[in-house]
C-alpha cells in the first residue's frame, strides 16, 4: 500500500513520470525508498529548502503510522 502511494505521489510531482524508479527495502517494520528520478525533476522533488520531499515524507509517514509501520525515503543520484 505505501508503495503504491509512494509512486502515485511522485509521478503526479514530476514531469518525466516514465523516468521514475522506485527501489524498496522492506523490514519487519520499516519501508525504505529509493527514489530515482530524471535529472531534470530532482530539483522539482527536493522543492526550494527542501519542502516538497518533506512534505511527501511528513505525508507517508502519517499513512505509515495508520498501519503501524515507518517509512524512509531517499533520494538516489
Amino acid at each position: 500500500m505505501l508503495y503504491r502511494l509512494c509512486e502515485l505521489v511522485v509521478r503526479s510531482l514530476v514531469e518525466r513520470p516514465e523516468a521514475l524508479k522506485i527501489d524498496r527495502i522492506e523490514t519487519e517494520r520499516v519501508d525504505i525508498f529509493f527514489l530515482h528520478v530524471a535529472e531534470s525533476d530532482r530539483g522539482r522533488l527536493l522543492g526550494k529548502g527542501g519542502r516538497t520531499i518533506g512534505a511527501l515524507r511528513t505525508f507517508l509517514d502519517a499513512a505509515a503510522l495508520r498501519v503501524g509501520r515507518e517509512v524512509v525515503v531517499e533520494i538516489i543520484e
